[in-house]
């Protein structure tokens, strides 16, 4: 996956954006009944800053275009989907039907047990370079696309993004991520989830559900779910561990 593009939009939202520094405010509000969203903190407080960035949101999506595409495919796609979960007959593979009756099996199980055997569910496909599965550089891929041809590190959160909003998490609790892999040197998507005032990570490269405080390898570029992205800024150390150098005071 490549990240050229929305690097240049980081700058752009950096430069431009009038909103918030911590970029919370539009990821807040309040569930069904005036309670607070699953995802704040003890007290309703609003939830950690993504792996300690600052954060700058906008609603404006356009600057996503394959992102955008995504979301105009997933009405299509559930009336497909729908025809499935009412025959088997109208399934078009086994592999959506599998995916199908996951899901249906995990509708009344505990938030957690469901955020762990979604990612061990789809972690069982084999992740593939867009070059090489669609022919170009960068593709995101919808659910069901992903479901028939497999893909890359954002196509593996997209995919958990919209089983897990299925499953009734909402679009608020939900973020794709894209990063810099310090470890591995090289671009990386995972999916981040707000539940209970925790950040759990969902990842293509691994089965278990870590919460941020366990993740020290990455380094956000921006996040995005159905209606805002948020560019993030890194802090001076995180800056340097991206740089594959020591920050200050360390060894």
């Amino acid at each position: 996956m490549s990240v050229r593009y929305p690097l240049l939009l980081l700058f752009v939202v950096v430069a431009a954006s009038a909103l918030s520094p911590t970029g919370n405010a539009l990821a807040q509000g309040r569930e069904r009944g005036g309670t607070p969203s699953p995802h704040a903190g003890p007290g309703g407080a609003p939830p950690p800053p993504l792996l300690g960035t600052v954060e700058i949101a906008s609603d404006n999506l356009a600057a996503l275009p394959q992102w955008t595409r995504v979301l105009n495919k997933i009405g299509d796609e559930k009336k497909a989907v729908d025809r499935c979960d009412a025959s088997v007959d109208a399934c078009a593979s086994a592999e959506i039907m599998a995916w199908r009756a996951m899901i249906q099996g995990l509708r009344s199980q505990a938030p957690l047990d469901q955020l762990s055997e979604v990612n061990r569910f789809l972690n069982t496909w084999a992740e593939k370079p867009d070059d090489a599965n669609y022919g170009t550089e960068e593709y995101w891929a919808s659910p069901l696309e992903f479901i028939a041809r497999s893909g890359d590190s954002e196509d593996f959160a997209i995919v958990k993004f919209f089983t897990l909003r299925e499953l009734g998490f909402t679009n608020e609790q939900l973020r794709i991520v894209v990063a810099k892999d310090v470890l591995r040197n090289k671009d990386h998507s995972f999916l981040a989830v707000y539940h209970d005032g925790e950040i759990h990570i969902l990842d293509s490269v691994s089965n278990s559900v870590l919460t941020q405080n366990d993740v020290k390898y990455y380094v956000p570029f921006y996040s995005v779910n159905e209606t805002t992205r948020w560019a993030h800024i890194v802090v001076h150390a995180q800056a340097a561990v991206a740089a594959g150098k020591p920050a200050r005071g360390t060894r």
